[in-house]
Protein backbone atom coordinates (compact mmCIF):
# COMPACT_ATOMS: atom_id res chain seq x y z
CA UNK A 1 0.00 0.00 0.00
CA UNK A 2 0.99 3.16 -1.05
CA UNK A 3 2.31 5.94 1.84
CA UNK A 4 -0.45 7.98 0.51
CA UNK A 5 -3.11 5.62 0.93
CA UNK A 6 -2.07 5.03 4.51
CA UNK A 7 -1.99 8.73 5.66
CA UNK A 8 -5.44 9.10 4.08
CA UNK A 9 -6.95 5.89 5.99
CA UNK A 10 -5.48 7.11 9.28
CA UNK A 11 -7.07 10.68 8.78
CA UNK A 12 -10.25 8.87 8.24
CA UNK A 13 -10.18 6.60 11.08
CA UNK A 14 -9.04 9.61 13.83
CA UNK A 15 -12.15 11.83 11.94
CA UNK A 16 -14.09 8.63 13.11
CA UNK A 17 -13.33 8.75 16.24
CA UNK A 18 -13.80 12.58 16.99
CA UNK A 19 -16.97 12.28 15.64
CA UNK A 20 -17.85 9.40 17.97
CA UNK A 21 -16.15 11.11 20.99
CA UNK A 22 -18.43 14.17 20.33
CA UNK A 23 -21.59 12.80 19.67
CA UNK A 24 -20.94 10.40 22.67
CA UNK A 25 -20.33 14.04 25.30
CA UNK A 26 -23.33 15.79 23.77
CA UNK A 27 -25.57 12.77 24.87
CA UNK A 28 -24.12 13.20 28.35
CA UNK A 29 -24.62 16.86 28.26
CA UNK A 30 -28.43 16.82 26.49
CA UNK A 31 -28.83 14.48 29.56
CA UNK A 32 -27.44 16.33 32.23
CA UNK A 33 -29.43 19.70 30.90
CA UNK A 34 -33.00 17.77 30.74
CA UNK A 35 -32.06 16.76 34.09
CA UNK A 36 -31.82 20.25 35.08
CA UNK A 37 -34.59 21.53 33.34
CA UNK A 38 -37.30 18.74 34.32
CA UNK A 39 -36.23 19.79 38.17
CA UNK A 40 -36.66 23.36 37.85
CA UNK A 41 -40.14 23.38 35.77
CA UNK A 42 -41.10 20.53 39.36
CA UNK A 43 -39.91 23.72 41.61
CA UNK A 44 -41.95 26.17 39.61
CA UNK A 45 -44.98 23.61 39.67
CA UNK A 46 -44.26 23.47 43.76
CA UNK A 47 -44.16 27.34 43.83
CA UNK A 48 -47.93 27.46 41.88
CA UNK A 49 -49.74 24.96 43.79
CA UNK A 50 -52.37 26.32 45.70
CA UNK A 51 -52.12 25.75 49.75
CA UNK A 52 -54.05 23.25 51.12
CA UNK A 53 -57.90 24.54 52.54
CA UNK A 54 -57.52 24.08 56.02
CA UNK A 55 -61.26 22.56 57.47
CA UNK A 56 -63.35 25.10 58.35
CA UNK A 57 -63.48 25.65 61.97
CA UNK A 58 -66.35 25.28 63.95
CA UNK A 59 -67.69 28.42 65.61
CA UNK A 60 -66.45 28.78 68.87
CA UNK A 61 -67.89 30.76 71.82
CA UNK A 62 -65.52 33.99 71.62
CA UNK A 63 -66.73 34.00 67.66
CA UNK A 64 -70.30 34.11 69.21
CA UNK A 65 -69.87 36.97 71.46
CA UNK A 66 -68.59 39.03 68.96
CA UNK A 67 -71.71 38.33 66.30
CA UNK A 68 -73.59 41.48 65.61
CA UNK A 69 -76.96 40.80 67.53
CA UNK A 70 -79.99 41.04 65.27
CA UNK A 71 -82.44 44.16 66.18
CA UNK A 72 -85.27 43.55 68.74
CA UNK A 73 -88.24 44.10 67.89
CA UNK A 74 -89.90 47.01 69.81
CA UNK A 75 -93.48 47.43 70.13
CA UNK A 76 -95.36 50.89 68.57
CA UNK A 77 -97.80 50.70 70.89
CA UNK A 78 -96.40 54.05 73.48
CA UNK A 79 -95.74 56.33 70.12
CA UNK A 80 -97.05 59.12 68.70
CA UNK A 81 -96.01 60.44 65.11
CA UNK A 82 -96.77 64.53 65.04
CA UNK A 83 -96.53 65.86 61.30
CA UNK A 84 -98.11 66.39 57.91
CA UNK A 85 -99.16 64.88 54.73
CA UNK A 86 -95.91 61.96 54.72
CA UNK A 87 -97.46 61.39 58.25
CA UNK A 88 -100.26 61.16 56.84
CA UNK A 89 -99.23 58.29 54.41
CA UNK A 90 -97.27 56.35 56.98
CA UNK A 91 -100.63 56.11 59.34
CA UNK A 92 -102.06 55.10 56.18
CA UNK A 93 -99.83 52.41 54.91
CA UNK A 94 -96.31 51.90 57.14
CA UNK A 95 -97.89 48.73 58.82
CA UNK A 96 -97.84 50.43 62.16
CA UNK A 97 -101.27 50.82 63.21
CA UNK A 98 -100.99 50.08 67.07
CA UNK A 99 -99.41 54.20 67.03
CA UNK A 100 -101.16 57.36 67.62
CA UNK A 101 -100.92 59.74 64.72
CA UNK A 102 -101.79 63.42 64.87
CA UNK A 103 -101.57 64.62 61.75
CA UNK A 104 -103.43 66.20 58.13
CA UNK A 105 -102.50 67.40 55.24
CA UNK A 106 -101.76 71.08 56.12
CA UNK A 107 -99.82 71.01 59.12
CA UNK A 108 -97.41 73.23 60.52
CA UNK A 109 -95.09 75.07 62.90
CA UNK A 110 -97.20 77.85 62.14
CA UNK A 111 -100.55 75.99 62.52
CA UNK A 112 -99.86 73.20 64.93
CA UNK A 113 -102.10 74.18 67.67
CA UNK A 114 -104.91 75.59 66.17
CA UNK A 115 -107.02 73.05 64.85
CA UNK A 116 -108.24 70.05 66.23
CA UNK A 117 -107.52 66.55 64.13
CA UNK A 118 -108.92 63.21 64.30
CA UNK A 119 -106.44 60.45 66.07
CA UNK A 120 -107.52 56.99 65.70
CA UNK A 121 -109.05 55.19 68.32
CA UNK A 122 -108.48 58.28 70.60
CA UNK A 123 -111.12 61.13 68.98
CA UNK A 124 -110.89 64.37 67.53
CA UNK A 125 -108.94 66.78 69.85
CA UNK A 126 -106.02 69.46 70.03
CA UNK A 127 -102.25 68.40 70.49
CA UNK A 128 -102.49 69.82 73.57
CA UNK A 129 -105.44 67.48 74.74
CA UNK A 130 -103.97 64.77 72.98
CA UNK A 131 -101.20 65.25 75.28
CA UNK A 132 -102.63 66.13 78.51
CA UNK A 133 -104.77 62.95 77.94
CA UNK A 134 -102.14 60.33 76.74
CA UNK A 135 -98.81 59.21 77.56
CA UNK A 136 -95.90 58.97 74.99
CA UNK A 137 -92.62 57.01 75.36
CA UNK A 138 -91.58 58.04 71.48
CA UNK A 139 -92.75 61.00 69.73
CA UNK A 140 -91.42 61.47 66.07
CA UNK A 141 -92.01 65.04 64.51
CA UNK A 142 -92.23 65.56 60.83
CA UNK A 143 -93.03 68.93 59.91
CA UNK A 144 -91.43 71.82 57.30
CA UNK A 145 -92.53 71.10 53.73
CA UNK A 146 -95.70 73.16 54.34
CA UNK A 147 -93.76 76.20 56.10
CA UNK A 148 -91.27 76.84 52.91
CA UNK A 149 -91.86 80.42 51.99
CA UNK A 150 -91.94 81.92 55.24
CA UNK A 151 -88.80 83.32 56.48
CA UNK A 152 -86.56 80.36 57.28
CA UNK A 153 -85.61 81.64 60.63
CA UNK A 154 -89.49 82.25 61.93
CA UNK A 155 -89.73 78.60 60.52
CA UNK A 156 -86.88 77.54 63.00
CA UNK A 157 -87.73 79.18 65.88
CA UNK A 158 -91.59 77.81 65.87
CA UNK A 159 -89.57 74.54 65.37
CA UNK A 160 -87.91 74.69 68.47
CA UNK A 161 -91.23 76.05 70.21
CA UNK A 162 -93.04 72.95 69.48
CA UNK A 163 -90.19 70.89 70.64
CA UNK A 164 -89.95 72.39 74.13
CA UNK A 165 -93.58 71.87 74.27
CA UNK A 166 -94.10 68.35 73.57
CA UNK A 167 -90.71 67.84 76.12
CA UNK A 168 -92.83 69.85 78.78
CA UNK A 169 -95.69 67.30 78.38
CA UNK A 170 -93.93 64.36 77.76
CA UNK A 171 -90.71 64.71 79.65
CA UNK A 172 -89.90 61.23 80.05
CA UNK A 173 -90.25 60.70 76.27
CA UNK A 174 -87.93 59.49 73.29
CA UNK A 175 -88.00 62.83 70.74
CA UNK A 176 -87.46 61.91 67.38
CA UNK A 177 -87.00 64.70 64.67
CA UNK A 178 -87.57 62.74 61.33
CA UNK A 179 -85.57 65.19 58.13
CA UNK A 180 -88.16 65.73 55.40
CA UNK A 181 -88.20 63.75 52.32
CA UNK A 182 -86.83 64.87 49.26
CA UNK A 183 -88.95 65.80 45.85
CA UNK A 184 -88.11 64.11 42.35
CA UNK A 185 -85.43 65.64 40.69
CA UNK A 186 -87.90 67.08 38.54
CA UNK A 187 -90.46 69.00 40.47
CA UNK A 188 -87.07 70.13 42.48
CA UNK A 189 -85.68 71.99 39.00
CA UNK A 190 -88.75 73.20 37.95
CA UNK A 191 -90.37 74.91 42.13
CA UNK A 192 -88.66 77.75 42.91
CA UNK A 193 -90.04 76.90 46.87
CA UNK A 194 -90.23 73.00 46.79
CA UNK A 195 -87.28 71.78 45.87
CA UNK A 196 -83.71 69.71 47.22
CA UNK A 197 -82.23 72.67 47.87
CA UNK A 198 -84.42 73.93 50.21
CA UNK A 199 -85.12 70.49 51.70
CA UNK A 200 -81.64 70.04 52.59
CA UNK A 201 -81.07 73.48 54.25
CA UNK A 202 -83.99 72.78 56.08
CA UNK A 203 -82.43 69.27 57.68
CA UNK A 204 -79.42 70.38 58.02
CA UNK A 205 -80.68 72.80 60.25
CA UNK A 206 -82.90 70.60 61.76
CA UNK A 207 -80.07 68.08 62.34
CA UNK A 208 -78.41 70.65 64.18
CA UNK A 209 -81.57 71.61 66.39
CA UNK A 210 -81.48 67.99 67.67
CA UNK A 211 -78.06 68.22 68.84
CA UNK A 212 -78.88 71.67 70.71
CA UNK A 213 -81.81 69.87 72.27
CA UNK A 214 -80.85 66.81 72.96
CA UNK A 215 -83.06 64.19 70.97
CA UNK A 216 -82.47 62.03 68.01
CA UNK A 217 -82.71 62.70 64.37
CA UNK A 218 -83.41 60.40 61.54
CA UNK A 219 -82.89 61.21 57.69
CA UNK A 220 -84.55 58.60 55.59
CA UNK A 221 -84.08 59.92 51.96
CA UNK A 222 -80.94 57.21 52.01
CA UNK A 223 -83.71 54.54 51.51
CA UNK A 224 -85.33 56.43 48.46
CA UNK A 225 -82.88 58.91 46.67
CA UNK A 226 -81.57 58.32 43.23
CA UNK A 227 -78.01 58.80 42.18
CA UNK A 228 -78.98 62.59 42.06
CA UNK A 229 -79.87 62.61 45.82
CA UNK A 230 -83.31 63.45 44.61
CA UNK A 231 -86.43 61.38 45.29
CA UNK A 232 -86.57 58.63 43.07
CA UNK A 233 -89.00 58.80 39.97
CA UNK A 234 -90.04 55.24 40.32
CA UNK A 235 -91.08 55.72 43.93
CA UNK A 236 -93.45 58.18 43.75
CA UNK A 237 -96.45 58.91 41.69
CA UNK A 238 -96.71 63.06 41.84
CA UNK A 239 -92.91 64.06 42.43
CA UNK A 240 -93.33 64.42 45.96
CA UNK A 241 -95.35 61.43 48.19
CA UNK A 242 -94.50 57.93 47.81
CA UNK A 243 -96.56 55.10 46.79
CA UNK A 244 -97.82 53.12 49.25
CA UNK A 245 -95.37 49.93 49.58
CA UNK A 246 -92.68 52.56 50.44
CA UNK A 247 -94.32 53.79 53.46
CA UNK A 248 -94.37 50.21 55.02
CA UNK A 249 -90.08 50.07 54.10
CA UNK A 250 -90.15 53.39 56.00
CA UNK A 251 -92.22 52.14 58.60
CA UNK A 252 -89.65 49.17 59.15
CA UNK A 253 -86.88 51.47 59.28
CA UNK A 254 -88.00 53.63 61.47
CA UNK A 255 -89.28 51.06 64.08
CA UNK A 256 -85.32 49.64 63.49
CA UNK A 257 -83.67 52.73 64.05
CA UNK A 258 -85.39 53.68 67.21
CA UNK A 259 -84.46 49.73 68.35
CA UNK A 260 -80.32 51.15 67.85
CA UNK A 261 -81.65 54.20 69.22
CA UNK A 262 -83.31 52.54 72.46
CA UNK A 263 -80.25 50.07 72.61
CA UNK A 264 -77.79 53.03 73.25
CA UNK A 265 -79.42 54.49 75.57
Amino acid sequence: MKKTNRFTLLLLCISMLVVVLFMGIKSIWSTKEAKTFDAKQEEVHKQEKPAEKKPHKEETSDSKENAVPAITPISMDDALFIGDSRTVGLMEYSQIPEADYFCSVGMSVFNIHDEAVSVPNVGKLTLTELLNNKTYKKIYIMLGINEMGYKFENILAKYEELIDFVKEKEAAADIILLGNLHVTQSRSRSDEVFNNAAINRLNQALSKLAKKKKIAYFDANVLFDDENGALAQDKSSDDTHLYAKYYEEWGKWIKEQTALLLKEE
